[in-house]
């Protein structure tokens, strides 16, 4: 077999979907990591939850963390083209070959403890094989992001994190996680360790902020958050933005940021609160920090990938998100003409993003995300629509690709055309590489 071929063999292995609180998942993986050695044990940990801001604030830590000299890990989800994008080490994914190895060592381990590779999900695999394939590229560092909540989330076998980060709780997930805010940041929590200093997001919700504050007291571990954060954005535009910001604890003039949106100096304040504590453990030279920030890059993320008109995916999936994307049109664009084209999953608050949305807009286009299982048909979505703004003009299409061709069609080449509503939907657009 080609290598391409084996890698697909193995993943054929994985089940695919989720076994979310499907008996004590985080119990089962501890089992497995101990089979292993615990490789997780053998490099330094950050593990992060939230709703939203988790990837930037990720990849902020980890380009901070490589630019200072450490080998540094990452462990992130969704991924838009390859599932490797989940496991990287210093910003390059894992290679085929080295997945393989891992694969085998994992599917060793999980035979001695008499379980099938079926036994884990495609999310719990890639999860265990980050930590042994840092373990055998010796991380000095890994950032590890949760995927689904917190308690019962596969990272929470996670026991001996350096850091705890929570970013922006907001709702999403309410199914399994719950429909109030109190109920979604206790389930996320849950990740927090006796003694290990909690960092949390400087807007975070009164709800959210009492469990919080709550849960690193029972667990004795100090709690920083940005109390008395301002901020100046001296540049904002679709190329990312500089912006002089103080705290407590920091004072930093004229970053730069690649990164898009308003909604990106609180992430960036998280990050710098964390790099604020890292630093009274390892050195972190501020230049590695100023460096390191002028570089991250998020796709799918307010990226731009055309111009004339201009076309910007963004994957908010959630009405937290899509309220930071019109916030940001708002003020980059205020007058520019939109053309929206959406595509949603089904278990979302889909109304609620259409509400945010939809008045911004000039046209809409709607089409189904790839996602099978949980898509919401292009028509049900048309319909949602209608409801909301009856008169606004509105298309059908079968799939991404013909949803913003006809985009391109309608859009005069000094207006918008904005792709959102799901990850599943961006990643159909991205453009290759």
């Amino acid at each position: 077999m080609t290598i391409e071929q084996q890698v697909a063999a193995a993943q054929a292995e994985m089940t695919q979907g989720m076994l979310y609180e499907v008996g004590d998942r985080v119990g089962l993986l501890r089992q497995v990591l101990a089979e292993l050695g615990h490789p997780e044990n053998k490099f330094k940990l950050i593990h992060i939850a939230g709703t939203n801001g988790k990837g930037s604030t990720t990849q902020m830590l980890r380009t901070i963390l490589t630019t200072a000299g450490y080998r540094s890990g990452a462990f992130m989800s969704p991924y838009l083209r390859s599932p490797f994008e989940q496991i990287t080490i210093d910003g390059q994914m894992i290679t085929a070959a080295d997945f393989l190895t891992a694969f085998a060592q994992v599917k060793q381990a999980l035979g001695e403890l008499t379980l099938p590779p079926a036994a884990l999900s495609e999310f719990e695999w890639y999860f265990i094989l980050a930590m042994v394939y840092f373990q055998q590229q010796q991380v000095a560092w890994a950032v590890i992001e949760t995927g689904l909540g917190g308690e019962f989330d596969a990272t929470n076998a996670l026991d001996q994190p350096e850091l705890v980060i929570f970013t922006k709780i907001a709702y999403d997930h309410m199914a399994l996680l719950g429909d109030t805010l109190t109920a979604i940041a206790t389930t996320k929590s849950k990740i927090m360790r006796p003694g290990v200093p909690v960092i949390s997001y400087p807007q975070q919700t009164s709800e959210a902020e009492t469990v919080l504050r709550q849960a690193a007291q029972h667990n004795q571990a100090t709690y920083w958050q940005p109390q008395q954060l301002k901020y100046t954005i001296e540049r904002f535009d679709l190329t990312g933005m500089t912006v002089s910001l103080t705290s407590e604890w920091f004072t930093w003039s004229q970053l730069t940021l690649r990164l898009v949106g308003e909604f990106q100096v609180a992430n960036l304040a998280t990050v710098l609160t964390a790099v604020h504590v890292l630093q009274q453990m390892i050195t972190i030279p501020n230049k590695c920090i100023r460096q390191a920030l002028s570089q991250v890059q998020l796709p799918g993320r307010l990226q731009v990938i055309g111009q004339r008109p201009t076309v910007l995916l963004d994957g908010a999936h959630n009405p937290d998100g899509s309220q930071a994307l019109v916030t940001t049109l708002q003020r980059l664009t205020p007058h520019r003409p939109l053309t929206l084209v959406l595509g949603m999953l089904r278990d979302k608050n889909y109304r609620q993003m259409l509400q945010l949305l939809l008045p911004r807009a000039q046209r809409v286009i709607v089409t189904t995300p790839d996602n099978p299982q949980r898509h919401l048909p292009a028509n049900e979505l048309a319909a949602a629509c209608r409801q909301i703004a009856p008169d606004l003009p509105l298309s059908i299409c079968a799939t991404p690709q013909q949803a913003l061709h006809l985009a391109h069609q309608q859009t005069a080449i000094d207006d918008l055309i904005v792709v959102t509503g799901s990850f599943y939907l961006v990643k159909e657009l991205l453009p290759d590489d």
